[in-house]
């Protein structure tokens, strides 16, 4: 935002490390990946593993910053950590600094809900205690406004569901399907939309520096999206279930898909799971 406002020159200080093969994923700076790089096109100088040490100030007015490197130690705990490694300061001129950190909660009046820093809910709907919830920093370990954005909503559906009686919202019961669970033979591989950007020179604070895509375009990276865990009506199952135990039905099935399984045919071969492409199909242990 600096930048794009007109400053000449912007540096970030940053405890964590940058994108590399040899930074831990722990060690990651908390950003997301295609910022950091129109930052970094745009002039940005980042300075990582580094802290800020003190402030140098001339009458009210801050003209520098003094520097520290952080070093890995391992605690009494056994844990690593980084601290301050001395010997390694050194001053940055500057006429503006912009703290850009999490906050860690005022715990008046709420003393006996905090543990530690933050609030630990145990619940998914941050709710500490009866009409009162934690999101954002106050969380704990939710580091971004995406993740504190997401909190509120969170938060504002339970507080809608308790006035008007309920206990919770209801949850989305339907199991997370990983990469893993799907068969992507079935999928063609296909480079996703490249949206033009205006040139650096051209970034200022007000404009859109991302173009827009097409209809087509639109239609295109809709296409591309795997629909994991829901079912296609691609008739693999259908096709080439061995004993005929996959019914094709011209109406939705009870769980949502077009086809019901005849257990009475059904051998549990697991073909029909297996050649699934979005891990619809699942085998699980038969039980009495």
């Amino acid at each position: 935002i600096m930048m794009r406002s007109g400053a000449k020159s912007v540096t970030l200080i940053t405890a964590s490390g940058l994108p590399g093969p040899d930074t831990a994923p722990d060690d990651l700076i908390n950003v997301v990946p295609c910022e950091l790089e129109e930052a970094v096109e745009e002039g940005l100088q980042i300075i990582d593993h580094a802290t800020v040490g003190r402030l140098i100030m001339k009458g009210s007015r801050v003209t520098g910053v003094e520097i520290v490197s952080l070093k890995k130690e391992v605690g009494k705990d056994g844990r690593k950590r980084r601290v301050a490694s001395f010997g390694t300061e050194r001053v940055v001129s500057v006429d503006m600094v912009v703290p850009c950190v999490g906050e860690q909660v005022d715990p008046e009046a709420f003393e006996g809900y905090i543990d530690g820093a933050y609030f630990w809910p145990d619940n998914p709907y941050g709710r500490i205690a009866e009409g009162v919830y934690a999101i954002g920093d106050a969380r704990g370990n939710r580091g971004t406004v995406a993740a504190a954005i997401g909190d509120g909503r969170i938060a504002a559906e339970a507080v809608a569901a308790e006035l008007s009686g309920e206990i919770d919202p209801p949850a989305d019961e339907r199991p997370v399907m990983e990469l893993d669970g799907l068969n992507t033979a079935y999928y063609a591989s296909t480079a996703r939309v490249k949206v033009g950007k205006l040139a650096v020179s051209e970034r200022t604070f007000e404009a859109e520096i991302e173009g827009a895509i097409s209809r087509s375009e639109a239609l295109a990276e809709a296409q591309r999206c795997l629909s994991c865990g829901n079912c296609l009506a691609c008739d693999n199952c259908w096709t080439m279930c061995p004993d005929n135990a996959v019914i094709k039905t011209t109406e939705l099935a009870r769980d949502g898909s077009h086809y019901v399984f005849d257990y009475d045919y059904c051998k549990g071969c697991g073909i029909c799971a297996q050649e699934c492409p979005t891990g619809y199909i699942q085998s699980v242990p038969e039980t009495s």
